[in-house]
This record gives structure tokens, C-alpha cells and sequence, in this order.
């Protein structure tokens, strides 16, 4: 489940490139960090024309795999960890006392951490939209990093000595397939000042904030990937919080003092990928925590706002930004079902999905209404359907049996480079659809025999079990407790 373990082709390629990028150019470093640490997300899009490329020479792949020597993600894992030395133990100041996170975390750390002295850090569109309209507890500060960032590259100078060492570096391997490219050099030095850019931002936060620990979801980009490093730095502790259902690109390469994961499958997925199983505690998913199962839209209130009279069977469909031809597949299993079956398919649309749905000329076929959150669709809907949305686990949360589509699906070298997109299949989440005749044979399972709908909701629980930390305490208590303990002495005011 999740990404698989075994390294394919894709893989092989995109990890072997990066752990050249850390290898060749780990002398360039400023204030103690390696730079190229902090250039993974826009190197794997500089990267992806040369690894496409090569994904249709089997000579090459050939090559790579004898050179590299690498058949496991851990390999990997282990090998891009390269973390700074630490140059000071913060974490013995008892003033430091505060916790930093960002932003889509505030309700979270309203629940769990009202009365603790919080750095808020506000990075993205996500960060601001957490925050507005809130009132926020007198320990509560906001750290505007973005645009800090900003700030510090529009100041920054151009650095002879930075550029001369790129360019002396780079020509040490003029003859790599990416840094032999002759826009790398170029490339570098822009990464290398965004770098140091970065480092600036986060020191001065540890500057001139109580920062005792940090909470983030996620290393590869920032600010997590640069206070990450930092925290090592300075001794810190830094714990990666899951908010999304996980990749190898999540963890690989990823220096967390620790790990709070929704549950026991994520736990036993990180310890195969290198992770010591004593950084890792399920806590359970802080976004579905307030999950209501009361006061929600009804099915007859969803047929009313559609304006249809007539009863059916409601399928809502929760979308995936894959490609076109991918989406007009399950368009047309949907399309075919409703010729022969009394189905009403309600979809809910990914924020990144750009298929026009609403151009749908199948009566059957509805957009969610206006003013529906999904707890209110699902909750109004006989079963839930889709590729590899994690709305699967609230769906499993309101007891609803769950279609898993698995259309067929091309190479992407975002969505789909492996077997990610096979994850409720493979985790037996619910009935796994294939084509239109599967469709319907599973919609005309649910609508008439008992024993499908009992099987899948076997299923349903079982892996919501595997997934899912739901017993008491609550996600936001266990974190609590977590953060807690890391922090010792200075919070030792009581639970």
C-alpha cells in the first residue's frame, strides 16, 4: 500500500539523480547547511524531462540499475539523509518554551495548546485561509514566512564567491546527464541564493523566537525542509505531522526527530522505508477529528437542492487532478450505469481537477451543490466512489460502502510513477471497479443484496482499522501529549 518499497525504474532514476545532486555539490554550504537540501522540490521538476527521457532507453536503465547498486527505498533513504552537525544543544534553554507550526494547524493548536506561547507561521494561501477571522489566545504570534522569504531575495546581492564555486563545480561533471545540461549552472546558482535565502529566514526566526520544537507536515519544501535542518542544528526536535495520505516523496529524504502518523499501516510503511519504528506514534488524523455524524444534509434534502423528486441510488464521487482521458473513463462507466440503473452520481471536484464536469449532459450526473460540505454529501449518499482520494477514510468513518475506480492509467511523472494510485485497491478499502460492467455489477450488488453491502462494510472497517488511530483520546490529545513529552522540564505544569 501507499508507494511500493521496491525501487522501479522511475524511481531509480529520480532518487539516483538527487543523491548525485547531494553527493557533487555538498561543499556548497552556507551557515552550516549543505544547500542542495534544500532545492529537492524544484530539482525534480528540473530533473523530469532527462528522467522521462530515459524511461524509453532500456540501456540506460539497465546501466543505472548495475551502477547504483540499489533495489530498496530504505537504501535511498539512508543514503540522502545528510544531516549538519550540531553546533549548539537549544534544546537545554528552559526559555525556550514555545512550539512553531504552520498555519493549517491552528485549530489544532487552539484545541491542544491554548495556553502554551505558539509561533504561527504563515507560508501559503492554506496558512492565510487557517487564520482569518480567528482570534487568536495572547501566547499566539504569527510569523509572516513567505513573505520573509520574499523580503530576503529581493535584498540579496549577487555573490561572486557562490557563483564561482558553482561554476567550478559544475564544470567537475560536465559530462552528468542533468548537471552536464548547459542551463544547470545557472539553475544552481538561482536554487543556491533561494537557499541561502531560506536559512536566513530561519534562523532569524530561531533568533528572535522562544522556538523549543517544531511541528510541520512536510520536509520537502518550505518552511519545514529549512527548520527541519535548523533544528537539527540547533538540537531542536522537529516532528513531522501527517496531514495527507503519504508517498516516498513524503519521507525520502526526511530528518523528523519524529513522527505522528494517522495509524498503524503508515507506521509499518515508514519502518520498511528506513524509519526506526521508535520515531513513529499514531495519533490518529487531526483533519478528521471534528468529523460531525450529526446535523448533516439528508438524502432527501441532497434530491431536493438537485431538484429531483424521484428516489435513487446516490453515489458521490470524489475526483483526483489526473489526466483527461483518465477522468473520461469514469465519466463513461458512470454514464453507462445510469442508462440501467436508478443511480444518481453527485460529484465533489479536487480543488486541482480541471475537467469540466459540469459540461455533462447525462441527467444523472450532478455537481455538488453549493453550501454541501463532504461530510454533508457522503452523509446523504448510499456509497462513496473514487481513485485514491483519502475522503475514502471519511467515508469509512459514516459507515458508507466505498467503490474503489481503478481506470487504466498511464506513466505520469507526478501522478502516477508507481503504485500509489493502487492504494485502496490494494488495501481492500471496497469493491475495486475496472470497467462500466464492474460498476454496475457492484451498484446493482448494493442495491439489492444484503450480503455485499455487509461484505464491504467489513471491509470498510477493517481498514479504516488499519488506517485510522480512532480510539481514545482524540488525534489533537494524543499530539498533545507528544509535543509534551518532548518539551520535559519546560512544560512541566501539568497535563
Amino acid at each position: 500500500m501507499y508507494s511500493e518499497i521496491h525501487i522501479n525504474d522511475h524511481m531509480l532514476l529520480r532518487y539516483g539523480y538527487t543523491d548525485d545532486l547531494f553527493t557533487a555539490f555538498q561543499s556548497l554550504v552556507y551557515e552550516g547547511i549543505e544547500l542542495p537540501l534544500l532545492m529537492l522540490d524544484a530539482y525534480y521538476y528540473h530533473i523530469r524531462e532527462t528522467v522521462d527521457a530515459q524511461l524509453q532507453q532500456p540501456e540506460i536503465l539497465a546501466q543505472q540499475r548495475t551502477n547504483r547498486q540499489v533495489q530498496w527505498m530504505h537504501e535511498y533513504y539512508g543514503r540522502m539523509q545528510h544531516v549538519p552537525e550540531t553546533v549548539s544543544d537549544y534544546s537545554l534553554d528552559p526559555k525556550r518554551d514555545a512550539i512553531a507550526f504552520c498555519g493549517q494547524f491552528l485549530d489544532t493548536a487552539l484545541k491542544a495548546f491554548p495556553d502554551r506561547k505558539t509561533l504561527i507561521l504563515i507560508t501559503n494561501s492554506h496558512d492565510q485561509t487557517a487564520v482569518q477571522g480567528k482570534t487568536l489566545p495572547p501566547g499566539f504570534q504569527t510569523f509572516y514566512f513567505q513573505q520573509a522569504y520574499v523580503d530576503e531575495i529581493l535584498q540579496f546581492q549577487f555573490c561572486e564567491p557562490v557563483w564561482r564555486q558553482v561554476h567550478n563545480l559544475v564544470a567537475k561533471h560536465k559530462d552528468h546527464p542533468v548537471f552536464g545540461r548547459e542551463p544547470f549552472g545557472n539553475w544552481l546558482y538561482a536554487q543556491a541564493r533561494d537557499a541561502i535565502c531560506l536559512i536566513n529566514v530561519g534562523e532569524r526566526i530561531i533568533r528572535e523566537h522562544p522556538v523549543g520544537l517544531f511541528l510541520d507536515h512536510t520536509e520537502l519544501i518550505y518552511p519545514g525542509n529549512v527548520l527541519s535542518l535548523l533544528a537539527l542544528k540547533y538540537n531542536l526536535p522537529f516532528v513531522q505531522v501527517q496531514n495527507r495520505l503519504l508517498s516516498d516523496i513524503n519521507i525520502i529524504p526526511s530528518r523528523a526527530s519524529h513522527y505522528a502518523v494517522y495509524g498503524p499501516h503508515t507506521r509499518s510503511w515508514m519502518v520498511e522505508n528506513g524509519i526506526s519504528p521508535a520515531k513513529i506514534t499514531p495519533i490518529g488524523s487531526l483533519r478528521f477529528e471534528d468529523i460531525q455524524r450529526g446535523d448533516l444534509k439528508t438524502k432527501q434534502d441532497l434530491l431536493n437542492d438537485l431538484g429531483l423528486s424521484d428516489a435513487r441510488w446516490v453515489v458521490a464521487f470524489t475526483t483526483s487532478p489526473y489526466a483527461v482521458e483518465i477522468n473520461e473513463q469514469i465519466m463513461r462507466w458512470f454514464s453507462q450505469a445510469g442508462q440501467d440503473l436508478p443511480v444518481l452520481v453527485v460529484i465533489k471536484t479536487h480543488p486541482d481537477d480541471r475537467y469540466p464536469y459540469h459540461e455533462h449532459p447525462d441527467s444523472h450526473i450532478r455537481l455538488m451543490p453549493d453550501g454541501y460540505s463532504l461530510q454533508d454529501l457522503l452523509h446523504a449518499s448510499d456509497c462513496a466512489a473514487t481513485i485514491v482520494s483519502e475522503t475514502a477514510l471519511v467515508a469509512a468513518m459514516l459507515e458508507k460502502p466505498l467503490l474503489v475506480l481503478q481506470p487504466s492509467m498511464s506513466y505520469h511523472y507526478i501522478l502516477n510513477n508507481n503504485s500509489y494510485p493502487k492504494h485502496l485497491a490494494e488495501a481492500h478499502a471496497g469493491a475495486v471497479v475496472r470497467s462500466a460492467d464492474d460498476l454496475r455489477q457492484c451498484l446493482t450488488g448494493l442495491m439489492h443484496d444484503d450480503k455485499t453491502r455487509k461484505r464491504l462494510a467489513v471491509q470498510a472497517k477493517r481498514f479504516l482499522r488499519q488506517s485510522l488511530t480512532i480510539k481514545p483520546p482524540v488525534p489533537s490529545q494524543r499530539l498533545y501529549r507528544l509535543v509534551r513529552n518532548w518539551m520535559g522540564a519546560k512544560w512541566a505544569d501539568g497535563e
